[in-house]
């Protein structure tokens, strides 16, 4: 009898339910799966705006839209645009933070940032945790490449 790698003994027991398993993580959310998340993102950006949030608040608004922009730019560049100004905005608000170390949202940014959320949640709702995952994973690339070239 031959021996057999271990390779190949993995191999042979691949998963019988990996086609299945594959296609229910492709197919789109449910109703109401990712209503608790947007809540939440909600609640964080209600904080931004009144000034009482911290930089907890700040990353998961900012991650939302980082992750609906790369979405986006598969869907339609003018929904990548609104959700580039609803960035640039959070990037306004960041550098007022870093100066005068409040967190300070002007009308303008607020409004921008409201239709970026906007057009994240009717992302969000649209796409399969696939796609989510896979626009996260090229967020978290990014951010890991900006900080070693920050290193």
């Amino acid at each position: 009898m031959r021996k057999t790698s271990t390779y190949a003994r993995r191999r042979r027991h691949a998963d019988p339910l990996a086609s299945l398993r594959l296609l229910d993580r492709a197919r789109p959310f449910d109703a109401g799966d990712t209503t608790e998340q947007h809540i939440k993102t909600r609640a964080c950006f209600e904080r931004l705006a009144d000034g009482t949030a911290d930089n907890d608040d700040f990353d998961r608004v900012a991650m939302a839209l980082k992750l609906a922009k790369v979405r986006a730019l598969e869907i339609d560049r003018a929904l990548a645009d609104l959700l580039e100004a609803g960035q640039d905005a959070m990037t306004a608000v960041r550098r007022r933070h870093d100066k005068w170390a409040k967190w300070e949202v002007l009308p303008a940014e607020r409004a921008a940032i409201v239709d970026a959320l906007d057009a994240h949640e009717a992302i969000t709702d649209a796409s399969s945790p696939l796609q989510m995952y896979e626009a996260l994973d090229v967020v978290r690339r990014s951010v890991m490449k900006n900080m070693r070239k920050a290193a």
